[in-house]
């Protein structure tokens, strides 16, 4: 599934999206829902060791509902989280469906604690599909969809031009996340 994706790749394509990155970033980063303050403070409060109260702040941050998880199931996503490591996705699959129910809560928390995960959003996987780079919708956590998604973004980091990336506090798969989901609204 990754590779199907990425093996047609077209840089070309995207230079319409990489000469207004920074307007993008800004758009989504500095929105009402974006919350700039508030992910920049919760980039240094998220910290080891983890707890539910860290889980419950970027539930907050994220606009999610309260999690309706079993102590186990919470112990295990916090267990998890030490465990992953980037840019492996796999373990996602073992864990509970209530856990991989919700991709976007799951893929957040992965994002705050590592920072090297991006945050799944669909208007983020509709922005990569403009680029050609076709991700299929998806609510529960897969860990081949995600892995492709945080892979793509990968790839458009690595092959940016220089001016793509601006001086600013959040880490860079957040800055094109962001600026990905401004242009899939577009």
């Amino acid at each position: 599934m990754q590779h199907v994706a990425l093996i047609s790749f077209d840089k070309e394509r995207c230079g319409p999206f990489f000469e207004r990155l920074p307007e993008y970033f800004h758009q989504h980063h500095h929105s009402e829902e974006g919350d700039a303050e508030g992910y920049e403070e919760l980039l240094y409060m998220i910290r080891r060791p983890y707890t539910p109260e860290m889980l419950d702040m970027i539930d907050s941050w994220m606009g999610l509902t309260e999690r309706d998880w079993s102590e186990e199931t919470q112990r295990e996503v916090i267990l998890a989280l030490y465990a992953i490591r980037y840019p492996d996705t796999l373990l996602i699959e073992s864990f509970t469906e209530k856990a991989r129910s919700d991709l976007r809560r799951l893929s957040a928390y992965l994002h705050f604690t590592n920072h090297t995960y991006t945050i799944w959003d669909e208007d983020t996987r509709k922005g990569l599909v403009k680029l050609g780079i076709e991700i299929p919708a998806t609510e529960s956590a897969n860990p081949f969809v995600y892995g492709a998604y945080v892979s793509a973004i990968e790839l458009l980091k690595d092959v940016a031009p220089f001016t793509c990336f601006l001086e600013h506090d959040v880490p860079r798969q957040r800055l094109f996340q962001a600026a990905l989901a401004a242009y899939g609204r577009e």
